[in-house]
């Protein structure tokens, strides 16, 4: 049996009724945390094209159709703004040079 389900709200559509939405159950934390990532992974590449990294958190805070949340024991910790923060910055951070 699952001990992870992964739900997401989708700001996009909240008017709509449609505000939650099942993303999957996961009998890992890792398996779990793996799906929340990618959901937001992806929600924050279908914005478009951002000027920075405030401008894409802007968007995916507005019109963001992914905000996954992470059910089960032991809890698993998930920030979905944070983790979209830190993904945000580093796609607008300045290549390193090697």
């Amino acid at each position: 049996m699952a001990r992870y389900n992964v739900v997401s709200i989708d700001n996009a559509h909240v008017d709509k009724g449609g505000a939650r939405v099942d993303r999957g159950e996961f009998e890992s934390p890792e398996a779990a945390l793996d799906r929340a990532r990618q959901l937001v992974d992806d929600a924050l590449g279908r914005l478009g094209n951002a000027g920075s990294a405030h401008e894409l958190m802007a968007l995916y805070m507005r019109h963001g159709s992914e905000v996954p949340m992470i059910y089960g024991e032991p809890r698993v910790e998930f920030h979905a703004y944070r983790y979209a923060r830190e993904k945000a910055n580093a796609m607008f951070a300045a290549p390193s040079e090697g």
